[in-house]
């Protein structure tokens, strides 16, 4: 039976390539998610503070997800 995910195309990428490829994607989620306007991240919100600012918290996020493929 011939397997539908074949990523044999893929093995000439080096391992420390990929990693720095989604090292760069991480990268540029996070420039997407600063890119969002202040009206759209408080939506709904009568009293914003700086813990509702939901760009903060992606942005911890993919630091900690960012460092994990960084060190690993």
């Amino acid at each position: 039976m011939k397997t539908i995910l074949n990523f044999e195309w893929l093995k000439w990428i080096s391992d420390d390539a990929a990693k720095n490829i989604f090292l760069v994607l991480f990268v540029l989620i996070g420039i997407l998610v600063w890119l969002l306007p202040k009206d759209y991240i408080y939506e709904g919100i009568e009293n914003p503070r700086w813990w509702h600012n939901l760009k903060l918290w992606a942005a911890g996020v993919l630091a900690m997800i960012f460092a994990t493929y960084l060190i690993f």
